[in-house]
């Protein structure tokens, strides 16, 4: 956030990159606080559509779900499409695909239509993905590290002030108008983006852009392959606990009126302190190099999840959480940084959606991994899971050699 306030408060002339990294971080912000305003009445809308209360939860499961099946198969399509028919382009339709989606949300009649137009909502957005690919590509490949790390804050940021939003619109006037609010703000973000976002052409586009493609060129590349592999584990680890905390919460004498609120300063809070510290890890990572990097960071992650499985009270686990946040701004956005600098020249846009596919996955496949388990091991060891499953990504880390940490300032965008 810092790294933001600096560029829009300077008075030097910017470099294109730094103008569109301003422009890009307050659409992407537009957009999350949209795509998360929904997030706090979509159980309650699912029993408005006519779902019986005993189904409800059950629902409530499938549809905070189904945009991941169908964006985790497309996004590696869209970032293909990307290199070939540029980069801002994608994250127009992105946005207009997110806008149109969510609208049409506000008139579902039953919960089918409301389910098929979470499913169009997953093919049609990947506005995340395109983003990255967005900054990837127009930013000096010194500068990727800070400027990813920037980028993460706006989604941080959306992520805590969206639901915010959405609950006291939908007590306040309904639950529909949430959706036409969110229609608002990507029409709001696509209009920022078509007036002031610009894009360098790269000075090569590779002919071969497809998704097969790109995936003979993780296959080929041990680099590649080992990122793909510590992104899908590093967001397994960091949403594994996600669905116990209120059940913990209780075991450890929280007060019950209270577990709701409880649950949602313990989980919130990571994104909170990933606000504060995913910029400075970028730019450390970017002159420090991303293997000592990610070794410092998701170890601080091990640490603290294992230590959340020993607290003697509730109150503890919310400075743990802040110190696990504060480390987790290191994680996606390094990892996306080192892709750009190990993806061939022209496939930048492909190689960041199967990131993004992988990073998807990892979301689904998290808190499904733990309704599994949960139920046959002490809630404990959920932690201690989570935090072998991180400590696997330092592993992974060691297996390969990255890119040399750069020192001499350069002023090309990367190609």
């Amino acid at each position: 956030m810092k790294e933001l306030v600096t560029l829009i408060r300077t008075r030097r002339t910017r470099e294109p990159w730094e103008r569109n990294l301003v422009v890009i971080w307050i659409a992407q912000f537009i957009a999350m606080i949209g795509m998360s305003a929904c997030i706090p009445f979509l159980p309650l809308y699912v029993r408005e559509l006519g779902v019986a209360a005993e189904h409800a939860a059950m629902w409530s499961g499938i549809i905070a779900a189904a945009p991941f099946v169908l964006s985790s198969l497309l996004t590696p399509v869209w970032g293909a499409l990307g290199d070939r028919y540029g980069q801002k382009t994608m994250v127009m339709r992105a946005i207009l695909g997110l806008g149109i989606a969510m609208t049409l949300m506000g008139f579902a009649p039953n919960i089918w239509w409301l389910l098929g137009l979470r499913i169009f909502q997953g093919a049609a957005s990947g506005f995340i993905a395109a983003s990255n690919a967005f900054v990837s590509t127009q930013t000096p490949i010194e500068k990727t590290g800070v400027a990813l790390g920037t980028l993460q804050t706006s989604m941080s940021a959306g992520n805590i002030i969206g639901p915010l939003i959405g609950g006291v619109i939908s007590d306040a006037i309904g639950f529909r108008d949430v959706f036409f609010f969110v229609g608002i703000m990507c029409l709001s973000s696509l209009y920022i983006i078509w007036k002031h976002l610009t894009e360098q052409k790269q000075a090569e586009r590779r002919a071969a852009t497809r998704v097969r493609g790109n995936i003979a060129l993780v296959l080929q590349s041990p680099q590649l392959r080992v990122l793909l592999v510590m992104i899908l584990l590093s967001q397994i680890a960091l949403v594994l606990p996600s669905p116990i905390f209120p059940y913990y919460l209780e075991e450890l004498g929280a007060p019950r009126a209270l577990l709701s609120t409880l649950s949602g300063v313990v989980v919130s809070m990571v994104g909170v302190t990933t606000i504060i510290s995913a910029p400075w890890w970028g730019k450390r990572g970017d002159y420090r190099g991303f293997g000592p990097t990610i070794l410092i960071a998701g170890s601080i992650i091990s640490i603290g999840m294992v230590l959340q499985s020993v607290v003697p009270s509730y109150g503890w686990l919310i400075p743990l959480r802040a110190c696990i946040g504060l480390a987790s701004g290191a994680m996606l956005p390094m990892m996306y940084s080192e892709l750009t600098k190990n993806a061939p020249t022209g496939s930048t846009g492909g190689i960041m959606g199967l990131a993004s596919s992988a990073a998807l996955i990892g979301n689904l496949l998290g808190p499904l991994a733990c309704s599994m388990i949960a139920s046959s091991i002490e809630l404990e060891w959920i932690f201690v899971t989570s935090s072998a499953i991180m400590a696997s990504v330092i592993w992974s880390s060691r297996a390969v050699t990255w890119s040399q940490p750069r020192t001499q300032p350069h002023t090309q965008p990367h190609t």
